[in-house]
């Protein structure tokens, strides 16, 4: 075994992973070499099902901030699954003794971090968020190395390599794949195309602005909306009133073919995560970026604003989806395409280093 890569929950945490794997197996790394851990109640074990890595899921949970009964049993149970997670994680080190473990963050990253560094395996911790999160902050200070997305990410022995972004996506020419994906996602080839997704686990706030969205858009002509409303909301909803004018209107809970999904975008409206900014300046494409007000450390607004700095993104606060700037924004764009273009180009511009090999370097040399 040549590196484990660990960390999930979210899609937030598995793509990166994802990537991270992408990236070795690239650099010749057969999948017998790799590994992946994450855990049972993450995504990870959908998105894990189509990958040819060897996947092992262990019984660790997030901390619960709900008081709900729920709630409150899932964190009185936490420090059991942590200690029977560890004595796996450990268990599963010993049987495959890998030269690296790579961990992207995330509370299902603890486990394995904790048994490569009591077995002085060399650990890679890799950074995509300007503040890192509480997981990763304690893990990098027994970290080997630590791989930024970020010029100013503190983290020890830290090396600015951008962010592990998808092969597909960093390998993507929008142009040459627009009218097939478009076709691939039942969206019309000649429209104009607004995609409104909010991570995972979908966004109640962007969710809102949908409807006043439509109607903007349908005095435009020729617009078709590719809605990703997250599978909590699929059922609700269902009654958005589709004016004329929009060419088509698709709504679905989930969808996991985002080359296809950033391809067919003309402007997308998104949310501030990681993942998210990386992927947009790796392919380069015109958003309006409504961050999470409730994210941790505010990091989504440092996220966003890194891309909105330099005329990359337009850059909307939460209060700006009930106020109506979001909706206007769009329609801005929809009625500028010189300014569609710009917005692209520079945020293509902005993630040059999502695209090199910088990465791979770190964990390849960690591995020596």
């Amino acid at each position: 075994m040549f590196a484990v890569v660990t960390g999930g929950g979210t899609s937030g945490h598995v793509m990166p992973a994802l990537a991270i794997i992408e990236i070795l197996q690239e650099a010749g790394h057969s999948a017998s070499e790799l590994a992946y851990v994450g855990a049972r109640r993450g995504i990870e074990t959908r998105i894990m099902n189509d990958s040819e890595v060897v996947a092992k899921f262990l019984p660790i949970s997030g901390l619960q901030r709900s008081f709900s009964p729920r709630g409150i049993a899932l964190n009185l149970a936490l420090p059991f699954r942590l200690l029977r997670s560890r004595v796996m994680a450990r268990r599963l080190l010993r049987q495959w003794n890998p030269r690296v473990v790579v961990s992207v963050g995330g509370y299902a990253s603890e486990p394995m971090s904790a048994a490569a560094v009591a077995a002085g395996i060399p650990l890679v911790c890799v950074s995509y968020d300007r503040i890192p999160g509480l997981a990763t902050r304690k893990q990098a200070r027994h970290a080997t190395a630590c791989a930024v997305a970020f010029a100013e990410t503190q983290l020890p022995r830290s090396t600015v390599t951008g962010a592990p972004v998808r092969s597909v996506l960093r390998h993507i020419d929008v142009s040459q794949n627009q009218r097939e994906a478009r076709r691939m996602l039942g969206l019309p080839s000649d429209a104009t195309v607004v995609t409104v997704m909010g991570g995972s686990l979908g966004s109640g706030v962007l969710n809102s602005v949908v409807p006043s969205l439509l109607e903007s858009c349908a005095s435009v002509g020729n617009v078709a909306v590719f809605h990703i409303c997250g599978e909590r909301f699929v059922n609700s909803g269902n009654d958005v009133n589709v004016p004329e004018g929009i060419t088509a209107y698709i709504r679905t809970g989930y969808d996991s073919r985002m080359a296809e999904i950033y391809a067919a975008t003309d402007v997308l409206v998104a949310r501030a995560g990681a993942s998210t900014i990386a992927e947009i300046a790796t392919i380069g494409i015109a958003s309006v970026i409504v961050p999470w007000a409730g994210a941790a450390d505010n990091h989504q607004q440092l996220n966003a604003e890194w891309l909105a700095a330099d005329d990359a993104a337009i850059l909307v606060s939460e209060s700006g989806c009930s106020s109506g700037e979001v909706v206007a924004q769009v329609r801005a764009l929809l009625e500028n395409p010189q300014k569609r273009h710009d917005l692209a180009a520079k945020s293509r511009e902005k993630g040059a280093l999502h695209r090199s090999s910088a990465l791979l370097g770190v964990i390849s040399n960690a591995a020596l």
